[in-house]
């Protein structure tokens, strides 16, 4: 028997498949690692609006803010030039949640 010779790969060639592995790499990996904090950031924001919002409606209502989370709802639903779209959730899904002691938004944690 003769001996073979294995061929094994050239520099070249894993400079190439490193570089195309660090491109996908780089394409993908900042996608997934920004879209929690946009999410967030986007979370955070309405919030502050839905405040304003209820700010806005108590002092249409000589300073009667909705008297619960039913309310809050029906006040969403009333006017929708604020957050257009379904905008009694965040962006991860959780809805906002309305403490009618505060008169405000209770933040939650992503």
């Amino acid at each position: 028997m003769s001996p073979r010779k294995e061929r094994s790969a050239a520099l070249p060639e894993i400079l190439f498949a490193t570089l195309i592995l660090g491109l996908v790499t780089a394409v993908v990996i900042p996608p997934m690692v920004y879209s929690s904090d946009v999410r967030s950031a986007e979370c955070r924001a309405n919030a502050a609006l839905l405040n304003a919002k209820i700010k806005r409606y108590a002092d249409m209502h000589n300073g009667w803010a909705p008297a619960d989370q039913a309310a809050f709802e029906t006040m969403l639903a009333s006017d929708k030039e604020l957050l257009p779209g379904p905008h009694s959730k965040c962006p991860y899904g959780e809805p906002y949640r309305y403490d009618p002691a505060s008169g405000s938004i209770v933040p939650h944690a992503h």
